[in-house]
């Protein structure tokens, strides 16, 4: 059910991010960074289904359902 992966970036550096979690859709997830985030605190945003981007093996899974 928690099939897509968000993901802030704060500079245009790919190694400059922070894992948001994982998401039912990719409306709820940018849902949750426009209502947890100002536009100054990140560049751009990235939300892929989990088969498409490469998580680490030792990632805490964090499952966020915002509506």
């Amino acid at each position: 059910m928690f099939e897509f992966v968000c993901v802030l970036y704060f500079t245009h550096q790919f190694d400059e991010h922070l894992y948001i979690g994982h998401f039912p859709n990719c409306e709820q997830a940018y849902q949750y960074i426009e209502d947890n985030y100002t536009e100054q605190e990140y560049k751009w945003i990235k939300c892929l289904h989990k088969d498409y981007i490469y998580l680490p093996k030792n990632l805490v899974k964090r499952e966020i359902e915002w509506d």
